[in-house]
């Protein structure tokens, strides 16, 4: 019997910020953004029907936009550096994201990337549903060049995260680097789970980002693994409670 596809779209909405985040944990089709007045649909008629059914491109995204059949990925934040990390977490995390946002960026970085991470989040573990016939531990490791890093990540339903990347810079392009810790900090609130991050070394900060997003991915594709019918744990929640 196949899997229930595991998918969510959700609208996140502050006096600083509007953000819409569609996710796939398996890849495939998006469905669409919930409606909102922040994000006119689009005006040509054709677009705007099909916009009803699904995410489609993006034509503004000017970098992290790929359209195929088993992966969609269109992101438009704002901050372009977000926009790389973002498309390398869902391309190698076998996600079909779509993410966009209208942030307060003439103040800085903070309430936009702070938001998006949340979004993103609540996504995650609003399509990854009741947490059963999962792997539920994962990790990655992923080389960028110089740099090494690695992610530990435990689906726990007990949200924690220590990460450890070691910049050296405060921006990376627009985004500052303390933001990007932020970030996943509040990804692993919104998301509840148990995340571990480390950059081992790395000259480049933007390697050590990128080896950062990447292994994380590997340890996200990993943990969200499903067991099928026959296989030990398929239908079990992956713990000695019975519940997480």
């Amino acid at each position: 019997m196949p899997f229930t596809p595991r998918t969510a779209s959700i609208s996140r909405t502050t006096n600083e910020t509007k953000i819409q985040v569609s996710l796939s944990l398996d890849g495939g089709v998006l469905p669409a953004y919930e409606p909102s007045d922040h994000f006119p649909s689009p005006t040509d008629p054709q677009e705007a029907e099909a916009a009803k059914h699904g995410i489609i491109p993006q034509k503004d995204a000017a970098h992290a936009t790929q359209f195929t059949a088993t992966q969609q990925i269109t992101i438009s934040t704002g901050i372009g550096f977000l926009d790389h990390m973002l498309h390398a977490l869902a391309k190698h995390s076998g996600w079909s994201l779509a993410v966009r946002a209208k942030g307060d960026l003439y103040i800085d970085d903070h309430h936009t990337t702070e938001d998006t991470f949340l979004a993103l989040g609540s996504a995650f573990t609003q399509a990854l549903g009741a947490r059963a016939s999962i792997a539920r531990f994962g990790r990655g490791d992923a080389p960028l060049d110089e740099a090494l890093s690695w992610a530990v990540i435990d689906l726990s339903s007990r949200p924690w995260s220590v990460i450890n990347i070691g910049f050296r810079r405060e921006k990376i392009g627009d985004l500052s680097t303390e933001m990007i810790t932020h970030g996943l900090h509040s990804f692993a609130q919104a998301a509840n789970v148990t995340l571990h991050i480390g950059c081992t070394y790395g000259d480049n900060d933007h390697h050590r980002a990128e080896s950062a997003f990447k292994a994380l991915a590997v340890a996200v594709r990993t943990a969200c693994a499903r067991r099928g019918e026959g296989e030990v744990g398929a239908g079990d929640i992956v713990s000695t409670k019975g519940v997480l």
